[in-house]
C-alpha cells in the first residue's frame, strides 16, 4: 500500500512533462512554404538570402538561385559565377548583385557576370561577408582583412598594416545608419569611420568569435558568435545566451521583422525575442530542419529561413487580431 502513492505521483509526472513536451512541439500560428532542389532551388546547403522588393537571391553550396515570386533561375560557374559555393550576397541599388565566394567575387548586371579576384585588387579571394555604404561602395570580408571598392579603386584593410582592424580573418560586415562600417573577426569587432578605429573585445573568448553582424531598425548592432548574441546600443553591450532563452549559443543568422521582433538561426533552431520574452521553435513545429544559416525578411513580412542541408522555410506570422 505504500508504494501506490510513489506510483501515482510518477504516473502524474510523467503525464505531466509529456504535456508540456507536446506543447513545446505545438506547430506556430501562421502559414509555411517550402523550397528544396525538387522544387526549383539549385541547392539545398542555403548559405546566404538577399531579398529586395519582389526578387530573391538564394547563395547555395553548389551555385546561386534567383526567386520571383513564381519561378526558379539558376545560376553556376558554367553562367559565369566565379565560384559554385555562395558565401554572401548584397544588392545595389540600382539592381547590380554582389556574389561573394571563396574564389573572389562575382557582380551580376545587365544579366552577366563579372569577376573579381585578387589580381584585380581584392585584398585576399576568400569572401566572407558583403556590404555598402551609404554611397554604394563595397566593403568586403575576408580572410585577410577587409577591401574596399568604389567602382573604380580597391583599398585593403588589415592588422598587420599598422591600421586598427582587430583581427585579419572577417566573418563579416555591416554599415549602420551612422555610416560606421562594423567588422566581426574570429577575435573581436573593430568599428571604423573617417580612419578612426574603434575595437570591441568580449570578457568570454568564444564571444569574440564572430558570425552574424546585423543593424536593427533603431541602429543597434547584433552580433551573433560561438557564445550567444550581443545587442551593441551605444555604449551598452547586452549579452544574451541559453539562460537568456536562446535556444542554442552558436549563432549563425540574424534578423529582425516588420514588428521589431529578432531572430535568431543556431544549428538547434531559431529563437526569437521581442524585447521582453523568447519563443523557439524547430523542425518539430514548422522549419524545414533545425540548422539554420541564413535569416532574411521580405517586404509583406514574410521570415525565409535558409537551413543546413534541405533548403528554404518561408513562415507568415498571422495577422495581428
Amino acid at each position: 500500500m505504500k508504494t501506490l502513492p510513489k506510483l501515482l505521483i510518477l504516473v502524474l509526472l510523467l503525464s505531466f512533462f509529456g504535456c508540456n513536451k507536446d506543447n513545446d512541439n505545438r506547430p506556430l500560428k501562421g502559414t509555411w512554404q517550402y523550397f528544396s532542389s525538387k522544387n526549383g532551388l539549385i541547392n539545398n546547403n542555403v548559405r546566404c538570402i538577399s531579398i529586395s522588393g519582389g526578387d530573391t537571391w538564394i547563395g547555395t553550396e553548389f551555385g546561386l538561385s534567383f526567386y520571383d515570386g513564381s519561378k526558379f533561375t539558376n545560376y553556376n560557374t558554367p553562367q559565369g559565377l566565379i565560384h559554385h559555393q555562395v558565401n554572401s550576397l548584397v544588392r545595389k541599388e540600382n539592381g547590380n548583385l554582389w556574389v561573394g565566394t571563396p574564389y573572389g567575387l562575382s557582380m551580376f548586371a545587365a544579366n552577366q557576370f563579372f569577376n573579381f579576384d585578387e589580381a584585380d585588387g581584392l585584398g585576399y579571394d576568400y569572401v566572407h561577408g558583403l556590404s555598402l555604404d551609404q554611397q554604394q561602395n563595397l566593403w568586403v570580408a575576408t580572410g585577410k582583412g577587409v577591401s574596399f571598392y568604389d567602382g573604380t579603386d580597391w583599398v585593403v584593410y588589415q592588422k598587420d598594416q599598422g591600421n586598427s582592424l582587430v583581427y585579419n580573418i572577417v566573418r563579416d560586415v555591416v554599415v549602420d545608419d551612422e555610416n560606421y562600417k562594423w567588422f566581426g573577426t574570429e577575435f573581436g569587432i573593430s568599428r571604423f569611420r573617417d580612419e578612426s578605429w574603434q575595437t570591441y573585445l568580449a570578457e568570454l573568448a568564444l564571444a569574440d568569435f564572430v558570425l552574424d553582424l546585423f543593424v536593427d531598425a533603431q541602429n543597434n548592432i547584433w552580433v551573433g558568435t560561438l557564445a550567444g548574441v550581443s545587442m551593441i546600443k551605444g555604449d551598452q553591450i547586452i549579452d544574451f545566451s541559453m539562460a537568456d532563452g536562446l535556444i542554442y549559443d552558436r549563432v549563425d543568422a540574424i534578423a529582425q521583422d516588420k514588428d521589431g521582433v529578432m531572430w535568431f538561426g543556431t544549428q538547434y533552431g531559431v529563437s526569437s525575442f521581442d524585447g521582453t520574452s523568447w519563443e523557439s521553435f524547430t523542425a518539430d513545429n514548422g522549419l524545414a530542419e533545425t540548422w539554420v544559416t541564413s535569416i532574411s525578411i521580405d517586404e509583406a513580412g514574410k521570415i525565409w529561413f535558409g537551413t543546413k542541408t534541405k533548403g528554404l522555410a518561408v513562415y507568415t506570422k498571422p495577422a495581428a487580431q
